[in-house]
């Protein structure tokens, strides 16, 4: 009977706790979607896919906020090579959202990260380098939860190789995201 009422009491401390973050500002989230490498990195890679998770930080009545991202990108190889490459990496970034009293929500991010590519191919190594983004997006309310669709530009800093001049170069990628904050 006592480990019972424990569990309901941990289980009412963690609806009390998710409401009070939420009254906060604070929201979590999940999204998915396409991502396209441009430049320099769409010499060695096809368009790919996405998933990441966001931590997020706006208080009600405040335009500026704060967001991290977490991602997991994955693209196929070109120039018939099999296998693939991985892009693992977290931003921080400074968020603004228009004010609006429509569900439908606009808004403006841009920040710095860390990224870390690898690709397939044997003998390939992993490198981590640093990189910054911008991006829109429009938040559509769902009662407590938001869906949300955004769009970014990534450019890493000296993350991928000029194949004319085999120097680095600044690797870019748009993706795209769908995916529900709460």
């Amino acid at each position: 009977m006592k480990s019972m009422i424990r569990g309901a009491a941990l289980g009412l401390a963690v609806v009390l706790s998710a409401q009070a973050a939420h009254a906060q500002g604070l929201s979590f989230g999940v999204g998915a979607g396409a991502v396209v490498p441009t430049g320099t990195m769409a010499d060695a890679n096809s368009t790919g896919w996405s998933a990441m998770a966001v931590a997020r930080l706006k208080p009600p009545v405040a335009p500026i906020g704060f967001q991290v991202d977490a991602f997991y990108n994955r693209f196929g190889l070109e120039s018939g090579i099999d296998g693939h490459s991985r892009l693992i990496g977290a931003t921080a970034n400074a968020l603004f959202a228009f004010p609006s009293v429509s569900p439908v929500r606009p808004y403006l991010l841009g920040g710095a990260g860390v990224y870390n590519a690898k690709a397939s191919v044997e003998g390939s190594e992993s490198a981590t380098k640093v990189g910054v983004n911008a991006g829109a997006g429009f938040d559509f309310a769902l009662g407590s939860a938001q869906l949300f669709a955004d769009a970014r530009f990534h450019a890493i800093l000296n993350g991928s190789i000029d194949a004319t001049t085999s120097d680095e170069a600044t690797a870019y990628m748009i993706p795209i995201t769908l995916g529900l904050r709460f």
